[in-house]
């Protein structure tokens, strides 16, 4: 992840946690390839469970964030840099609406239009059967107000960020 979407999520959380017991965070798209919430949000936290579909460090489950939910269990759900990998990103959003519990917020970073494709794999460049395409921010928009009673949408050059809070 790199420091300005990490400066976004830590800037998102720290609003939203002000007066809060620590929360019970769920990282989506685990897999740490160059940074991850986890360094700075682990330490405050009740408890902290990573997934990605694939094995590695940071990862605590192998599954696909498509078909994970938990219904009120986090109180916090970050997603960095991962919906430009995959093209069922809104169902992602949706099922981390669901896995909330109530006052909870999602955090997401991802690229942008005009990003450079780049690999979910490592640091090297997208391979020939790799899935990529930057988000829109319209489309983005849209579907955080689908699944959110408040939500956010920013533009940082080629990268997007994005919260949403759950109400009861």
């Amino acid at each position: 992840m790199h420091d300005a979407a990490m400066k976004f999520t830590l800037d998102a959380y720290s609003e939203w946690s002000r007066a809060k017991e620590p929360p019970r965070i769920l990282e989506i798209g685990s897999f740490n390839i160059n940074g991850s919430a986890r360094q700075v949000l682990e330490p405050v936290a009740e408890s902290y469970w990573g997934i990605d579909v694939q094995d590695g460090p940071g990862v605590d489950e192998v599954v696909d964030a498509v078909e994970y939910i938990w219904p009120d269990r986090y109180d916090v759900i970050v997603c960095n840099e991962v919906f430009e990998h995959t093209p069922h990103y809104a169902k992602i959003i949706n099922n981390a609406a669901k896995s909330l519990s109530v006052n909870g917020i999602f955090i997401a970073t991802m690229a942008g239009e005009g990003r450079p494709p780049h690999s979910a794999l490592d640091e090297n460049p997208i391979r020939p059967w790799e899935w990529y395409r930057n988000i829109g921010w319209w489309e983005l928009n849209q579907i955080m107000g689908e699944n959110f009673a408040e939500h956010e949408v920013k533009q940082n050059g080629t990268d997007l960020y994005c919260w949403g809070l759950k109400r009861g």
